[in-house]
């Protein structure tokens, strides 16, 4: 599960930010707020956590953040050429920054042992990356797996690779790996079974979405088609109430003109929206709604409202995140969403019985009806604001004395916080 992630010198993002999902001494007591993790290190982590914020202060690009790194990870050692440029954008609006690498870092805990591992580069090279390890285990200290870092006196990389913890080929994966390259990447790409534990949950436990109003009901289908989810996605449904009965899916042959389908789960980081329909086939989904006389009547999917069809959309990937085990980021949950069923949708991980898998959901929203004492709590809340040099920085809401969260909704909203858009009068000419 995740505990932290680190942003420095992104876009919007100058001086190092961490979102934080480590649980504090009262989120940690209260089992709808947190999981334990099953390491020392952070005992607790929190089952979800929102950012809230401005148009513009930086929430989408936190998103951004974390599918760059995850991109970065999988595919640097495959999808790059040597001297080819890493597309990364540093903080523009500062010539002190715009000339420094950037930097991120992550830390989550796989099978009780949590990982620390980073990377800082620019557009024309790694300059340093570092895999730190600590296992459930007593008397056990953090382990350094790994460290390189650029020396641009020599023009050479410095090593540190730990013999003990890391079995193979280690020269091999050095020799191997490029300037615009993963050390972590390339090894995995010549079989390091060191590393395969990290790489893994970084490709397949950290999952994005990056708007859910761009997903298709494709990934809804085939759950319904062919793993016979019906029945599941209709309890999804029919808990917010919007009237569905029933659905049908119809399976058609796939043509190349037919307009692309899209799931969350692609295997493709740079954009976790990327086809899907590499087969034959393909599935369109029909809601079924009962009719004033007691029968039922077929819908076209385009026919329901825009948050019956992001609903649908996200049922099954939802469902399939509680069920694995995934932390998942999304941006704007609430887009097109009553405030409700924003609500109903970050219930089902908080409450232990649906979300037995320590599954976590943070996401970026401008509503605020989450807000709400008891709901949330103010370790989950984090705000974002730009400063005056128009960097993004995130600030807890638990730096922030307040008994009730309720109460802090209302001063935040009226601005005593930040984090909210500073509205001036429209004059026209």
């Amino acid at each position: 599960m995740l505990i932290s992630f680190s942003v420095q010198n992104f876009r919007s993002f100058s001086e190092k930010q961490t979102l934080s999902m480590v649980a504090g001494s009262g989120s940690k007591r209260n089992e709808r707020y947190s999981i334990p993790t099953g390491n020392p290190l952070a005992s607790h982590a929190l089952r979800s956590a929102c950012i809230f914020g401005p148009n513009g202060s930086g929430k989408s690009t936190f998103v951004t953040a974390i599918g760059f790194f995850r991109d970065f990870v999988i595919s640097s050692a495959k999808n790059t050429q040597e001297g080819e440029a890493i597309p990364v954008t540093p903080f523009k609006f500062d010539s002190n920054w715009r000339n420094q690498p950037s930097e991120f870092e992550i830390a989550f805990v796989y099978s009780d042992t949590l990982y620390q591992y980073g990377f800082a580069l620019d557009k024309e090279r790694v300059h340093g990356e570092w895999l730190f390890a600590r296992p459930n285990s007593p008397a056990t200290k953090t382990r350094m797996l790994f460290q390189r870092e650029f020396d641009s006196g020599t023009g050479q990389y410095a090593w540190r690779i730990n013999p003990r913890r890391v079995k193979g080929e280690r020269d091999l994966w050095k020799e191997s790996t490029r300037d615009n390259a993963l050390f972590l990447s390339t090894a995995i790409q010549l079989k390091a079974e060191t590393f395969r534990d990290i790489f893994h949950w970084i490709q397949t436990r950290l999952r994005l979405l990056k708007s859910p109003d761009r997903l298709s009901p494709t990934f809804t289908a085939q759950k319904i088609a062919k793993d016979g989810w019906e029945r599941k996605i209709l309890a999804f449904l029919r808990g917010i109430d919007i009237g569905i009965e029933s659905i049908s899916v119809d399976e058609k042959e796939f043509h190349p003109s037919d307009p692309p389908s899209h799931s969350l789960f692609s295997n493709k980081a740079r954009d976790d929206l990327a086809p899907i329909s590499t087969d034959a086939e393909t599935f369109v989904v029909k809601p079924i709604h009962e009719t004033a006389e007691g029968g039922s009547v077929v819908l076209e999917f385009e026919e329901e409202s825009d948050g019956t069809q992001v609903l649908i959309c996200l049922s099954a990937p939802l469902l399939d995140v509680l069920e694995s085990g995934y932390s998942l980021i999304v941006d704007g949950l609430n887009n097109s969403l009553h405030p409700l069923a924003l609500k109903y949708l970050v219930n089902l991980f908080h409450n232990p019985n649906l979300n037995s898998g320590s599954a976590q959901l943070i996401f970026a929203s401008h509503e605020t009806s989450v807000m709400a004492k008891g709901f949330m709590h103010q370790d989950q809340v984090w705000l974002l604001e730009k400063g005056d040099k128009n960097n993004s920085i995130m600030t807890p809401m638990s730096d922030y004395k307040v008994r009730d969260i309720s109460n802090f909704r209302k001063a935040y909203l009226d601005g005593r916080y930040g984090a909210v858009p500073r509205l001036g009068e429209f004059v026209d000419g």
